[in-house]
């Protein structure tokens, strides 16, 4: 059974691009994950729990 998990947040050392994901299901589509900054091409993204601001809007965009 998938299990959804949590919004997270990319966020990118070197620029600060940022984006939030809420995924549907525990099986990520292409987008759903990054290896590198698509704006920077950095490396050093980090992942975090997204607030709760950036978690409500992301689930605000998958309904639309």
């Amino acid at each position: 059974m998938p299990i959804r998990p949590r919004p997270f947040t990319f966020v990118c050392g070197e620029c600060g691009w940022k984006k939030t994901m809420a995924p549907q299901s525990d099986a990520l589509g292409p987008g759903e994950w990054f290896k590198q900054c698509p704006k920077c091409g950095s490396e050093s993204l980090k992942m975090r729990d997204a607030g709760w601001v950036e978690r409500t809007l992301a689930e605000l965009l998958l309904r639309l």
